[in-house]
């Protein structure tokens, strides 16, 4: 598949962003054809298709031979307030400190990664903002910030954040003299950071300091939400951002093919039922069916009748399987997003599980990842039970849903072909020693000694995975979902 597949959906947030946020209002026309055809280095076909999206959102209005104009009203997008209604107080304390753990260091990151245009960009969402309309005020706001996390290029994490129900939430009205206030607050803190090359620790200070001192908290703040918000319900699970398109059955293939390959099956093991195996994955026994009879047909299971599935005591066929070039670039698109996500917040979510486990939990921890040593057939099997420690045990609920769905992501390493690289023994004894520090630093009572570790071990992981998908020409088929001006 080309890259410029993949470019038309980057293209049509990056415009369909610009729109909504208002730095292209109702009755701006938009670049000719030509022009976005040079700028993004693609096709005639794909803006075709881009301005058809744009022309479905309702976002523009397209005539033969003319430029396709904006139609979509900024002003009309928000709800009154009479449709909405009172958040839960629980739930929403649970969901602004999701933002806190989630939100803020991806904001980092963004403002670390931005360059002089990305900055004008954050200051014209500024000067939108019109205090004598409080509605369209405070969602320019909400913009502004978000516009740093989409910086970051990571459609995992802004997904993710999008869930937390922020953009639906509706201020009530207060004094013209507040909202005057936090501009000027937001323009002096822009001015600020992009004046000096803050680290991103230093940049967290710095927007912990700035919160801290404007009136936006929950504490000022009274608000309305739509029905259905997080706000009201709880972020119960995150099936409202996971992406996994692709058919549940070739999930199960690809799963089963990387622990084979991985060492995890081996010639003449008996694989599970298909009952277990349909629990394990969710799925029915067609879905389960058809995967087996995908493996049987490649040579790489085999069915005894009365007995059960079994590898195939001869293994050639594993060499030579095919995997379509589009999965490849899903899954090694998903992981890379799931690991980097974690790299970026888990520091603050090990600090906040470190405070809410007993001495026990971490020494059963401990013994648990000192076992993963010698399990050399598993995806980086230590990373997942730290990863599973604070899934379960994050006290904040709305954290803990996003990170149940970045330890189902974990495991699709499994299901990048040839990413487990069984000769890389000494970064596997490495990451194992890194692990087994971190939970030592916490069961001798040092929490931030905890947290940094488990970052940067995460963080060792992401380098070792760019340098591996470097290694199987990976990083090219992604190239296209780099660099977004979203």
């Amino acid at each position: 598949m080309s890259n410029e597949g993949f470019q038309y959906q980057k293209i049509f947030q990056t415009l369909k962003y610009k729109i909504e946020s208002g730095l292209m209002p109702k009755g701006c026309v938009l670049p000719s054809s030509a022009r976005l055809c040079r700028e993004y280095k693609v096709s005639d076909k794909t803006i075709r298709r881009v301005f058809a999206m744009l022309t479905d959102e309702g976002l523009i209005e397209t005539r033969e031979r003319k430029r396709a104009v904006v139609i979509f009203d900024k002003s009309m997008s928000v709800p009154p307030v009479q449709t909405l209604k009172e958040p839960d107080p629980a739930a929403m304390t649970d969901v602004f400190k999701t933002g806190e753990l989630l939100c803020h260091p991806l904001i980092c990151r963004g403002m670390s990664l931005c360059c002089e245009d990305d900055w004008t960009i954050s200051e014209q969402l500024i000067c939108q903002m019109d205090p004598a309309f409080p509605s369209l005020f405070w969602k320019n706001s909400k913009l502004f910030w978000r516009f740093f996390i989409a910086k970051c290029n990571n459609e995992l994490a802004l997904c993710a954040v999008d869930s937390l129900g922020f953009l639906d939430l509706e201020y009530k009205s207060y004094s013209v003299s507040i909202r005057i206030n936090y501009k000027n607050d937001l323009l002096e803190f822009v001015n600020k950071v992009k004046s000096y090359p803050y680290t991103e620790a230093e940049l967290q200070n710095l927007l912990s300091e700035f919160f801290n001192l404007t009136p936006v908290t929950t504490k000022h703040f009274e608000s309305f939400v739509p029905e259905d918000s997080p706000f009201r319900t709880g972020i119960l699970n995150t099936e409202k951002w996971e992406k996994i398109a692709e058919e549940h059955y070739m999930t199960v293939y690809l799963d089963i093919l990387g622990l084979i390959a991985a060492g995890g099956y081996r010639p003449g093991d008996q694989l599970p039922s298909h009952i277990i195996l349909q629990r394990r994955y969710g799925v029915s026994v067609t879905t389960t069916l058809q995967a087996i009879q995908m493996l049987k047909q490649q040579g790489v299971v085999e069915t005894v009748r009365g007995r059960g599935i079994f590898v195939s005591a001869d293994l050639p066929a594993l060499d030579n399987i095919s995997i379509p070039r589009r999965l490849i670039v899903k899954y090694s698109k998903q992981y890379l997003e799931t690991v980097e996500l974690l790299t970026i917040t888990v520091r603050g979510a090990a600090l906040h599980t470190a405070m809410a486990v007993s001495r026990e939990q971490v020494q059963v921890l401990l013994q648990n990842v000192k076992e993963m040593k010698d399990v050399s057939n598993l995806y980086q099997p230590a990373p997942i039970v730290i990863l599973e420690f604070l899934t379960d045990n994050l006290p904040c609920g709305g954290m803990r849903a996003v990170y149940m769905t970045l330890l189902e992501n974990y495991h699709i390493g499994r299901k990048i072909p040839n990413l487990v690289n069984p000769q890389n023994a000494s970064k596997k004894l490495e990451l194992h020693r890194r692990c087994v520090s971190a939970v030592q630093a916490l069961l001798d009572g040092h929490s931030e000694e905890f947290a940094k570790q488990t970052a940067e071990m995460f963080y060792y992981t992401q380098q070792q995975t760019i340098s591996e998908y470097r290694r199987l020409n990976y990083l090219e088929a992604l190239e296209p979902y780099k660099d977004s001006q979203v």
